[in-house]
């Protein structure tokens, strides 16, 4: 490969890169169902048993229906596990929820504040929204399209 042909490659990488840059862009209904997801599945430990764990299925069945709607519509799904610097906002996100699953049924099972889970899980809604348009955004600087945010 000459530097023409090599400069051609990177000049069509770039291009497509920033055309899927220009994809991939999610409403706030998507991002809200992030994080009714991960709201949902601490608000749920505020029920009796056996909800939570209905809750639970409930919210890993419907993250399968959202991850199908984005294949569906986009063509594509990406994980927020994927290398890069998006990483790190998915690390924070789950820490975060991490914490607040854990002070959730800490509170309930040991204060016996059974409206907890459910107050912490709202948060935790907004939180994750938060979050997820912030993934997006950072997502979207690092394939190279977004210049200004959205």
């Amino acid at each position: 490969m000459d530097e023409v042909e090599a400069a051609r490659s990177l000049e069509m990488m770039h291009t497509a890169r920033g055309a899927l840059a220009e994809r991939a862009r999610w409403s706030f209904a998507r991002h809200a169902a992030v994080g009714l997801l991960l709201g949902g599945l601490i608000a749920g430990y505020a029920l009796p048993d056996p909800w939570p764990v209905i809750v639970a299925g409930a919210c890993m069945a419907a993250t399968a229906i959202v991850i199908a709607r984005d294949r569906r519509r986009d063509g594509f799904f990406v994980s927020g596990y994927r290398p890069g610097r998006t990483r790190w906002v998915t690390f924070l996100m789950l820490l975060v929820g991490l914490c607040a699953l854990v002070g959730a049924i800490g509170m309930k099972t040991r204060y016996g504040l059974a409206w907890a889970p459910f107050v912490i899980g709202s948060g935790m809604a907004v939180f994750a929204t938060v979050t997820s348009i912030m993934w997006e955004r950072v997502y979207r600087r690092e394939l190279g399209g977004a210049r200004h945010g959205r």
